[in-house]
């Protein structure tokens, strides 16, 4: 766990775009450097100051989140090897002690490991105060050895929702293999259907989001199982039947190999994602964004379902 170029400009993002405070920040883990002076200098124009040895690759990052502005950090960890200040396992609720604490909540890499994800959530959200910020940075895709986990954007759409207290979350997928411009998801709900993504890519994820009031239950529902029940609810609801299968699929099934077609079927559908995934998210250079016109038009954006080519870099 540690911050890479990429969460180096997602705290940049963080701070110039979503206007984090990060005068009081809890990071889950104790996290390193892993940018080096030459990635610092790429984005120097973003930052009020100056690299310097406290920002070397290895050293931990809190001399990186005071030149921010914090000026308290708690570090929390299920275990001492790397001097956290607060040693709690995250599978188990965190003390009332740390509710409502935190105008910053932050991780790079961190969530994919803990086992107990609701709770992990859970700990998240009571952390934070209210009007605080979370910026969260984790596995999407390509990393199925490395953590326990890998999450898609709808996750973090469904939990940092408004019914659990949360709003103007923008949830990323970054390719590793192509950091520069990143990709803005839109929310399923915006779109009727799940989100066509690329699964050959290793792709990182990146989380932000505002908490705008307290929940005593979170209600984390897939969307477009919310979409069904409603349906179902109101008697607009039809089943699924066999007819509905296209006539080229019943005659393929018939004269194929089911192997073959199963190979078939795999490529055509990674074209058709790929395809799909091009209308479904939106490319932007964060280090280009304009701030004052960002969250404005990019709500716009993800609740209109419209807009389907590259939000211009002056945005």
């Amino acid at each position: 766990m540690g911050i890479d170029l990429t969460g180096l400009r997602a705290l940049s993002f963080a701070s110039r775009v979503y206007n984090f405070n990060f005068c009081n920040s809890a990071t889950l883990g104790r996290h390193e450097i892993h940018f080096w002076k030459q990635e610092f200098e790429a984005v120097r124009k973003d930052f009020n100051f100056d690299y310097d040895e406290t920002l070397t690759v290895g050293a931990f990052c809190e001399p990186l989140l005071q030149k921010l502005g914090a000026k308290k950090i708690t570090s929390v960890d299920a275990s001492a090897f790397e001097g956290a200040s607060c040693i709690h396992d995250f599978n188990c609720p965190v003390p009332d002690s740390l509710h409502n604490q935190f105008d910053a909540f932050l991780d790079f890499g961190s969530m994919e490991h803990i086992f107990d994800v609701a709770q992990v959530i859970e700990n998240i959200v009571k952390m934070v105060k209210t009007g605080g910020s979370i910026l969260l940075a984790t596995n999407a895709n390509g990393f199925p050895a490395h953590g326990l986990f890998q999450y898609s954007p709808e996750f973090f759409y469904s939990v940092f929702c408004e019914r659990n207290g949360f709003r103007d979350t923008s949830v990323f997928l970054v390719n590793t293999f192509r950091p520069k411009l990143w990709h803005l998801i839109k929310r399923p709900v915006v779109l009727q259907r799940r989100n066509q993504i690329p699964f050959e890519e290793r792709m990182m994820v990146l989380v932000f989001s505002t908490k705008i009031g307290w929940v005593d239950q979170l209600s984390v529902i897939q969307s477009d199982y919310d979409k069904t029940w409603t349906k179902f609810a109101t008697g607009r609801w039809a089943m699924w039947k066999s007819q509905d299968i296209s006539r080229w699929k019943k005659i393929l099934h018939q004269v194929a190999n089911p192997y073959a077609y199963r190979i078939a079927s795999e490529m055509l559908e990674s074209f058709r994602v790929r395809r799909g995934y091009k209308s479904d998210r939106v490319l932007i250079d964060p280090d280009r964004v304009d701030p004052t016109k960002f969250l404005t038009e990019i709500s716009a954006l993800m609740d209109s379902g419209i807009g389907h080519r590259p939000i211009e870099a002056h945005l």
